[in-house]
């Protein structure tokens, strides 16, 4: 499973948006997650696939497409579940 498609699904389960209406190169907002909702996100990320996303990501970062490339270039943190 890709970053891509594990970065879906996690939107999927915690905030129930649709797995077929999911584009991944549409704004986060066009899911109704605001700002405080997509840092809520970066925390499920951080956790669900052992990363430490850059908390200035939450500003820069705008797509599920362009999250699952930051993420795809982080190293592993030391965080094990």
């Amino acid at each position: 499973m890709t970053t891509l498609d594990r970065l879906t699904h996690l939107i999927h389960d915690k905030f129930g948006v649709e797995i077929a209406a999911i584009d991944p190169d549409a704004p986060f907002a066009s899911y109704n997650l605001d700002s405080l909702t997509v840092a809520e996100l970066m925390f499920e990320i951080d956790d669900a696939l052992h990363v430490t996303v850059p908390d200035e990501a939450v500003h820069t970062v705008t797509t599920l497409r362009q999250l699952a490339t930051l993420i795809d270039g982080l190293p592993p943190s030391d965080f094990k579940a």
